[in-house]
């Protein structure tokens, strides 16, 4: 028998894709799997000169939140829904409900997450944020906790901090771990210190470090980048994680998550760098060695590296920790029951199978022999 739908999930993988929409587009997939949705994923508007024209003069009106890019078409909602969900990358993204014609009166409740808000963005997301209470959103998820007291009071909703996640079945190294054969792997933005002296230990000592070179850049394929992420990682011995706010030009009194430290902890590598000292990242990592600090600059990278490997054991339990505290707490399944709970729908059960297979995973991880844990 057809479940009926009873979730409206608004996506923007029709209209936008980049690196950063990947994890993102991920968490919808999961929700897709354990629910009952349905997902409306309009096209972005076609630009042209007559939209252009428009744009200049919503502009010039003072009313420029009104207009995304890319904005997606017009879609008009007919079911009826327990809930609308919607992940937006920024608040900027917020202005989509717009376009998205007669949901709020077809969705008995509304919550939404978004992804990356600081506090210094504030004073220009407020517009954005008034949108949400013009919807009367219910719940309002931000991955950094900071500005917490200041959205409520924007948008009118309750809001509350959301750990980011993975599919945990695809970042596993297990049941069949592979061996570590990457030595060093350093994603997205990085310490320039760090890549020197990881290209310094590539010249002189031969070792496999792997890094990329672009970020902002159109992502056709959100899926076979996941795909090569967590096989990048189910590989790496080692992983760079530093705070947001250590390399950005934003969000530095914020001490905020990114995505990173769910990624490699998942994929079962040990991150080295350093962690939020909030206790978001203690609930969400706070077991030993889920994070090894060293300098944001670390000259002496082979030193550090050296020493770690003379202590087989503790690398041993921090990759057993990090692969088992994935699939026990950071799966995407674990976010979305964080939402339900939060307006109180059931969970499903396909949602309680999913936690019991990653609850088996993690068994077997603990009861596998533990050289085979990050063997090479």
């Amino acid at each position: 028998m057809t479940e009926t739908p009873r979730v409206l999930m608004l996506s923007e993988r029709n209209a936008e894709s980049r690196k950063w929409h990947a994890f993102q587009y991920e968490f919808e997939d999961v929700v897709a799997e354990v629910d009952s949705v349905d997902t409306v994923a309009p096209p972005a508007r076609k630009v042209t000169p007559v939209t252009r024209l428009t744009d200049r003069v919503v502009r010039r009106s003072g009313h420029a939140h009104l207009i995304t890019e890319p904005a997606i078409q017009p879609v008009t909602v007919t079911g009826r829904y327990d809930l609308f969900f919607a992940v937006f990358s920024f608040e900027t993204d917020i202005p989509h409900l717009l376009r998205l014609k007669q949901w709020r009166e077809r969705c008995d409740k509304a919550v939404c997450f978004i992804v990356e808000l600081f506090t210094d963005h504030l004073e220009r997301a407020e517009k954005y944020l008034q949108i949400l209470d013009q919807f009367d959103f219910d719940q309002v998820f931000l991955l950094n906790p900071a500005p917490k007291a200041a959205v409520a009071r924007m948008s009118g909703a309750r809001t509350d901090f959301l750990g980011l996640g993975v599919d945990a079945f695809r970042f596993s190294p297990y049941p069949d771990p592979p061996a570590r054969t990457i030595d060093l792997y350093q994603f997205g933005r990085r310490s320039p210190v760090t890549h020197e002296a990881a290209l310094d230990m590539v010249r002189r000592d031969g070792a496999f470090y792997v890094y990329d070179t672009v970020f902002n850049v159109p992502l056709p394929d959100y899926r076979a980048h996941r795909d090569m992420m967590a096989e990048y990682l189910k590989r790496s011995r080692y992983f760079f994680s530093y705070r947001p706010g250590e390399d950005l030009d934003r969000g530095r009194d914020d001490d905020a998550l990114s995505s990173r430290y769910f990624e490699a902890t998942a994929g079962g590598a040990v991150l080295l760098g350093n962690s939020p000292n909030t206790p978001e990242y203690q609930q969400c990592f706070g077991w030993p060695d889920s994070t090894i600090d060293i300098p944001y600059e670390p000259h002496d990278l082979r030193e550090i590296i050296a020493d770690l490997d003379a202590q087989p054991d503790r690398l041993v339990r921090a990759r057993t920790n990090n692969i088992t505290h994935g699939l026990r707490e950071h799966d995407w399944v674990h976010r979305w029951s964080r939402v339900l709970d939060s307006v109180g729908l059931p969970h499903t059960q396909r949602m309680t199978m999913r936690k019991e297979r990653l609850e088996q995973l993690a068994q077997l991880v603990e009861t596998t022999e533990p050289r085979t844990v990050g063997s090479t």
